[in-house]
C-alpha cells in the first residue's frame, strides 16, 4: 500500500481535563444538603483537551495537516465534546469503540497544592493504526495505562508501518519507566525515526551527564533523530548526520504548562512532514509550545 504524502496518523490517549482553581480545603463532612459543605468559586471551571494522542492531533489539524487519530474516546457526553473540538480542527477520528471517555479533574488550592480525580478510560488499541491508508508519519506516545504488552504491540505496529514506507515519531513519555525492561525499550527504538522526550524520561533508558550525552546514546540504538524537550530551557536536537543544536525559548511567568509537550510534538511532526530540517522544526515546535503555555488553555489556546 503506497504512502499517502502529507497524511499523519496519531495514536495515543484522549481525556477531558477540568481545572478547578482556588479551592480551599474543606474540613467538614460530606452531606446530602447545601450548607457548609459547599464552596463557591471566584473563578470559572476550565475545560481543556488533554491526552498525548488527542492534543497533538488537534495541533496538526489546526495547522492544516491531514491527520487521523486512533484514541480511546468514548461514546458519551465527554467523548462527544472532545470529538467536536477535534472535528472543528479537521481531525479524522477512528470510530469510537469505548463506553466512557477519560476525564481528569484537577482541584488547585491557592498555595499551589492540588488534588486530582482521574478516570483513565479504556486502553488504546494500537493495531487500529494499521487499518486504512499508509501515512507519511506515524506519531505515538505512552500514557498512564501502558504496560509491556503496549510496548510490544507498538513495536509490531511501528515495524509494519515502516515496512510500508511510513516514518515514526515516538514520545517515550514517563509512563513506561519501571514497567518494561530497558532492552524492550531499546528494541522499539530500532523502529523509530525520530524520538521526542524530556531529559528525565531519557535518563530511564540511557545514561549521560547532560542532554547532549543522552541524545548521543539514543542515536546508537538506531534512531535517526532525537529531540530532548527541556521545558523553560528550550530543547536540544541531534541527528545521525552529525547535526546538533540547542533552542532557547522565552520564559513565561506563572505558566500553565498543560499541553506544552503535546503541542511541541504536533508541531515537530508537522515540520518534518513538510520537509523542514530538524533545526527549523524544533525551533518552530518550541515556539508553539511557548505560545500554548502563555495562552494557559492547553492546545485549545494555541493561537493565544
Amino acid at each position: 500500500m503506497a504512502v499517502v504524502p502529507g497524511l499523519v496518523y496519531v495514536a495515543g490517549n484522549a481525556a477531558l481535563d477540568m481545572l478547578v482553581r482556588d479551592v480551599s480545603a474543606l474540613d467538614v463532612p460530606a452531606e446530602d444538603a447545601w450548607g457548609a459543605n459547599v464552596q463557591l468559586l471566584s473563578r470559572p471551571i476550565e475545560a481543556a483537551l488533554g491526552g498525548c494522542g488527542a492534543a497533538p492531533a488537534y495541533v496538526l489539524g489546526h495547522l492544516g495537516q491531514r491527520v487521523v487519530l486512533n484514541s480511546n474516546i468514548g461514546d458519551d457526553a465527554w467523548g462527544q465534546m472532545l470529538t467536536g473540538w477535534l472535528a472543528g480542527a479537521g481531525v479524522e477520528c477512528a470510530k469510537n469503540i469505548d463506553a466512557a471517555t477519560a476525564a481528569h479533574v484537577n482541584a488547585l488550592q491557592p498555595d499551589g497544592r492540588r488534588r486530582s480525580f482521574y478516570y483513565a478510560g479504556s486502553r488504546v488499541d494500537w493495531s487500529r493504526s494499521l487499518v486504512g491508508e499508509t501515512p507519511e508519519w506515524f506519531l505515538a506516545s505512552g500514557y498512564g495505562k501502558v504496560q509491556l504488552a503496549d510496548l510490544r504491540e507498538l513495536h509490531r505496529v511501528c515495524g509494519e508501518l515502516r515496512q510500508r514506507g511510513a516514518q515514526v515519531l515516538f514520545d517515550s513519555s514517563p509512563w513506561f519507566a519501571g514497567r518494561v525492561e530497558v532492552a524492550d525499550m531499546h528494541a522499539l527504538w530500532a523502529q523509530v525515526d525520530c524520538l521526542s522526550a524530556t531529559e528525565d524520561e531519557l535518563a530511564a533508558w540511557v545514561k549521560g551527564p547532560d542532554c547532549a550525552a543522552l541524545a548521543e546514546e539514543v542515536l546508537l540504538h538506531g534512531v535517526a533523530k532525537v529531540v530532548v524537550k527541556r521545558g523553560g530551557q528550550g530543547a536540544f536536537y541531534a541527528d545521525r548526520d552529525g547535526r546538533r543544536g540547542k533552542v532557547e525559548v522565552e520564559s513565561v511567568a506563572a505558566a500553565n504548562t498543560v499541553g506544552a509537550g503535546d503541542s511541541f510534538n504536533g508541531r515537530l511532526v508537522f515540520g518534518l512532514c513538510r520537509g523542514e530540517v530538524l533545526e527549523t522544526a524544533v525551533n518552530e515546535a518550541a515556539a508553539l509550545a511557548t505560545r500554548v503555555v502563555r495562552g494557559g488553555r492547553g492546545v485549545l489556546g494555541m493561537d493565544g
